[in-house]
């Protein structure tokens, strides 16, 4: 058979080619028989383990799971689930060490492990009637009930900080801060496509910068000084330090090379969070690691090393948000928070075909489903069999509907499998905010926060570039509005937790600032 030598045609979307050659069908063809091959060898051996040769000593490559636990944590809806995905791997955390950012995915999904947790307090209950050992959650994000991917269960109590640390967190000041291009167009990065993105962070960055530091990052450090040179409380001493938030590795040395390109007076003092360097070196590996490892970029900084950065001449750090959310304390001299002010660069959002969020997602629907009498599989089953198939089917149907899940607005929820994924999105991305503004209330001290994507509040951007429009956002439009929705409510007086945790910093996002909401 020849092979047609015609030109590939874009597709509508100008993103791939249309496969119209012999060649790129056969590149398909090898691509999904390997895929099926690697699923059916990748199985046996997840499952097949304990019937591995003797001659094999090592521990189990799935070992997360105690194979004690596998019969006695309850079985998911949709049965013990087990496959690769295969995706463009658009996030640098999922990218190859040195390859291509195409990548396949590995999942198994077999049991409902928050039963685990919601169950531990009461251990041996059922058995002897002897109460188990009290839990205690260290995150106050364990705590949002609209999160799949957070919420925990509703505590019996919260452990108080003081005061004045509480004063503290709701003196703190929010703003939301979109950038335009030349033709006054709001810079938005959520939403764009991968080919775009680093032509946008470098042009938010070289906005926040202005001419050589004129912008509003050298604006907000000169600030900080200020309050650091008048401060009578202490709370911002030393804290004349920027935090950049994005959402991977890549996004991050975009915008700190950009900025380093554009003010040069700060070059030596601007940072950017990369991955701890794992690799080791032998005589054996050297000469083919090096044509593979470019040597460190100017201002990187490893993710071992974050907790120094106070005590460095660091001013700007520009890092993941998952990379820096939960358990680093970056504390300046004084033992406060080393930074002063936190930039949301761009908004998150949950890749479609993140099987640990969707698996996270069911098994919070499963037990709801099963704490509900009137659900829809118990009313059409007639029979545990039927009720068992009715509640597989539903499953099913609830997991496909959460991958074809796209943008924001396009969101809808579904009674029937008491699904809401605007709350869902919402009450998530809340937690990963409160997580990232975490590092900067150590030490009970306040902080300046900005919002800079487009995408967190459409309408206010737009109206901030021209100001005779008269539109606002609702919890419809902007996942800004629906977090700070979100967080409000949880702060009402008549929910005592979600008072204790966020109260203040609920009364501080009420007061943001270039919000038309």
């Amino acid at each position: 058979m020849q092979q047609s030598t015609q030109k590939q045609r874009r597709s509508p979307n100008g993103d791939e080619p249309d496969v119209d050659t012999v060649e790129t069908l056969a590149y398909r063809l090898q691509f999904a028989l390997t895929i099926a091959l690697l699923d059916r060898h990748t199985r046996i051996v997840f499952y097949e383990w304990h019937n591995r040769p003797t001659s094999i000593n090592d521990e189990s490559p799935h070992g997360r799971m105690p194979a004690a636990m596998l019969n006695i944590l309850p079985l998911p809806p949709t049965g013990r689930q087990f496959g690769t995905y295969y995706s463009r791997g658009n996030d640098d955390d999922k990218r190859a060490r040195y390859g291509s950012n195409n990548a396949l995915t590995l999942f198994a999904y077999t049991n409902i492990g928050r039963c685990y947790i919601l169950n531990f307090h009461r251990l041996l209950t059922d058995f002897n009637g002897q109460r188990g050992p009290n839990v205690l959650a260290l995150s106050g994000t364990s705590y949002l009930p609209d999160s799949t991917s957070f919420h925990v269960g509703n505590p019996q109590g919260v452990l108080m900080p003081e005061q004045g640390a509480r004063d503290a967190i709701a003196q703190s000041h929010f703003k939301f801060l979109p950038q335009f291009d030349q033709k006054k167009k709001p810079l938005r990065i959520s939403g764009s496509s991968e080919r775009q993105k680093m032509g946008l962070f470098q042009e938010i960055a070289r906005s926040l910068v202005g001419s050589n530091g004129t912008g509003h990052l050298g604006q907000e450090l000169r600030e900080l000084k200020h309050l650091s040179e008048n401060d009578l409380s202490n709370h911002w001493k030393d804290r004349d330090r920027l935090l950049l938030v994005v959402n991977s590795y890549d996004q991050a040395r975009w915008a700190a090379n950009e900025i380093r390109n554009c003010w040069s007076s700060k070059q030596d003092v601007v940072y950017h969070l990369v991955r701890d360097n794992v690799d080791t070196y032998t005589e054996d590996n050297f000469d083919e690691l090096a044509k593979f490892v470019k040597p460190p970029d100017k201002g990187a900084l490893n993710r071992a090393d974050i907790e120094t950065f106070g005590q460095t001449k660091g001013e700007i750090l520009v890092a993941p948000m998952n990379a820096i959310g939960r358990g680093f304390n970056i504390l300046n001299a004084n033992g406060k928070a080393a930074f002063g002010a936190i930039y949301f660069l761009t908004r998150p959002y949950p890749h479609p075909h993140d099987t640990q969020a969707i698996a996270q997602e069911m098994n919070c629907r499963a037990l709801e489903w099963a704490d509900r009498a009137d659900f829809l599989a118990w009313q059409q089953g007639d029979g545990i069999v039927q009720r068992a198939e009715k509640v597989r089917q539903l499953a099913a149907r609830y997991w496909r509907s959460v991958e074809q899940r796209s943008y924001y607005k396009t969101l809808r929820d579904n009674q029937e499998l008491l699904a809401s994924p605007r709350f869902d999105l919402a009450a998530t991305t809340a937690g990963l905010v409160i997580q990232a503004v975490g590092r900067l209330l150590r030490g009970g001290v306040p902080f300046h926060g900005y919002f800079v994507d487009a995408a967190w509040a459409p309408k206010s951007a737009a109206r901030k570039a021209d100001p005779e429009l008269s539109e606002v956002d609702t919890d419809q439009t902007s996942l800004l509005v629906a977090m700070i929705l979100r967080i409000c409510d949880y702060a009402s007086e008549e929910n005592t937790v979600g008072n204790a945790l966020y109260k203040p910093l609920a009364d501080a996002l009420e007061r943001i600032e270039d919000l038309y909401w």
